[in-house]
């Protein structure tokens, strides 16, 4: 049977597109609902599974739905698994050979913002005792070691807003740096690991230099080592002199020659060093580290562990290199004709680098739909029940949009499509009556002050003003509540999540004609969700707990069309009351 993979290339794709879908001029209108007023049908206790069943994802959502906002470039974000530093934790070092998928490879650390790092290496597996900081470090240092060992890449800074309304217990976002993406070296050797320390690398020796024993006889290359150096010729042949301290800091060329005259012992250097080492200089001799492969510039050296039979005890990066796609790294020093020769492995970096592509570099694969219900967002939305439901829908179409117009150019026809060229809104043209056009199936958003035209008749005319169901608002919310306006016929009053029903009777037989849940009712309007049936105007309904009976007078419908759009996502959960006095924040975490 053929093996298949799903790489994170695709998964970071899909995320990609989604939030591009938002963001971009011709975007698409994304909605973030709420519904589900009534307890569950087995109480609240217990929060019912979800099905992909087409009553589930369509119909139910519907009959459900109470209102929604629109989501705006703002409130979305890429997400990753959210990984806080802790001392004495065990993270993963990144590796190019490993599936990254569910390692703690990296971390997010609280300062002033919230900085994430990239673990390079977790020296041999340690615990992590020192947290990486943002203050020791910067967006173009290529990595930066902690005093526990660790080598970790400064990736990029979560600020405290941005944070807050992203932010899960166990996601954050993804706010990529451009400083760290434009240092980012594609190919660079960041790290080569010690998969076997071997033994008997005696070719390590420490010491200042002297004034005497820089550019012996006036060669740059040349420098006399120290009393106490190896007496043997040949010793420190093919090993590395790095600067440590001092002028020319940071400094590392490999030895060619090594020769011991009397009491000059004298190395020979590949190149001159760029900025020459004086008397304040101190210097380290120890292994080489050779890197072979497609790339250049690399240069490592290996570090002794002298206490432990001369082992490799980790190998440091002098330059890291660019242009590699393969590479092979080689520990030459003085093993005494030993065979106990360490073995190294170079890791190359990510695609572009460390920091190049954060989202994929970071496994991201989640999306976030951050919306705050802020009151009544303008008296368009109620605050009056509960909600135990969101969702995310995609394109739905409104009802009933009411334009007035100016500057009137023929006469518009029943049925055409009506299109606003400068926002791309379209809709139906359902009625037209002097200067009032009244709009079905609405996509985008129509603006005041811009022509419209029709497509079969070609009348123009400007948008003076408009109305979304016969509310001055825009269409950033909808409420999808079914609107009536009443009188009470007897002393009693409707409950909230009741029961109401209209009855007719024919042949003496009665029946219920239309029903419906009431949310809300304020004096002038009932507000009923999961309406079936046909509740008529200038007729009665009746509560079943309450026995309250009102005549409905005039009916506005639900914003937006019944079925219309796509329903991407849906999530039951715990009932959440509103209140004039509060906001309620809906994060949706989109998993692909």
């Amino acid at each position: 049977m053929a093996k298949q993979l799903l790489t994170n290339y695709l998964r970071l794709h899909n995320v990609n597109q989604l939030r591009e879908s938002v963001n971009e001029a011709a975007n698409s209108a994304y909605y973030v609902f709420v519904g589900k007023h009534q307890t569950y049908p087995s109480g609240d206790t217990t929060i019912p599974d979800l099905t992909n069943s087409v009553d589930e994802t369509l119909y139910d959502s519907y009959t459900d739905m109470v209102f929604g906002k629109r989501v705006t470039a703002s409130d979305v974000k890429s997400m990753i698994p959210r990984y806080n530093w802790v001392s004495g934790t065990y993270y993963d070092a990144y590796r190019s050979d490993v599936d990254l998928t569910d390692k703690q490879f990296y971390v997010v650390v609280k300062e002033a913002a919230y900085n994430v790092f990239k673990c390079l290496d977790n020296n041999g597996n340690a615990a992590s005792i020192y947290a990486p900081s943002i203050h020791n470090t910067s967006a173009d240092d290529e990595f930066y070691s902690t005093a526990d060992g660790y080598v970790w890449k400064y990736m990029y800074s979560i600020d405290t807003s941005t944070f807050a309304k992203f932010a899960t217990a166990d996601y954050i976002p993804v706010v990529a740096n451009t400083y760290v993406t434009g240092n980012a070296v594609a190919g660079a050797v960041d790290v080569i690991v010690v998969d076997f320390a071997g033994s008997s690398y005696h070719t390590t020796f420490a010491n200042t230099f002297s004034v005497t024993d820089i550019a012996v006889g006036g060669d740059p290359i040349k420098y006399n080592l120290a009393e106490n150096a190896s007496s043997s010729n040949n010793f420190y042949n093919g090993s590395f002199l790095y600067i440590t301290s001092g002028t020319g800091y940071g400094q590392g060329k490999k030895i060619v020659d090594y020769v011991v005259i009397g009491s000059d012992k004298t190395v020979t250097l590949e190149s001159a060093f760029t900025t020459r080492p004086d008397s304040t200089s101190t210097y380290e001799i120890s292994p080489y580290v050779l890197i072979t492969g497609d790339g250049s510039g690399a240069v490592a050296r290996a570090v002794v562990n002298t206490a432990v039979a001369n082992t490799i005890d980790r190998v440091e990066i002098i330059t890291r290199g660019s242009g590699y796609t393969y590479v092979t790294a080689t520990v030459t020093g003085n093993t005494g004709g030993s065979s106990n020769s360490a073995i190294v492995r170079a890791v190359l970096g990510p695609k572009g680098g460390h920091g190049s592509n954060v989202d994929y570099e970071l496994g991201c694969k989640s999306l976030c739909f951050s919306v705050t219900f802020a009151n009544t967002e303008g008296s368009t939305i109620p605050v009056a029940n509960d909600f135990r439901s969101v969702g995310l829908l995609k394109d739905p179409l409104f009802k009933s949009v009411e334009l007035t117009l100016s500057d009137i150019s023929g006469a518009f026809t029943i049925g055409e499509t009506i299109t606003q060229t400068v926002t791309g809104a379209t809709g139906e043209a359902a009625d037209f009556n002097a200067s009032l056009l009244v709009l079905t199936n609405v996509s985008g958003e129509f603006a005041a002050g811009e022509e419209i035209e029709g497509d079969e008749s070609t009348a123009t005319a400007n948008v003076a003003s408009y109305q979304v169901n016969g509310v001055t608002k825009g269409f950033s919310t909808f409420d999808q509540r079914h609107r009536y306006t009443y009188t009470m016929q007897n002393v009693y009053d409707f409950n909230e999540d009741e029961y109401v029903y209209q009855t007719i009777e024919e042949d003496g037989v009665t029946s219920i004609f239309g029903d419906g849940i009431v949310h809300e009712k304020d004096g002038t309007f009932i507000y009923l969700t999961h309406v079936t049936g046909t509740l008529n105007t200038a007729n009665t309904i009746t509560g079943n707990d309450t026995g309250a009976i009102a005549n409905l007078l005039f009916y506005y419908p639900p914003d937006l069309v019944v079925g219309s759009g796509e329903v991407l996502y849906i999530e039951n959960g715990n009932k959440i009351s509103r209140s004039n006095s509060q906001s309620e924040t809906v994060k949706l975490i989109l998993h692909f």
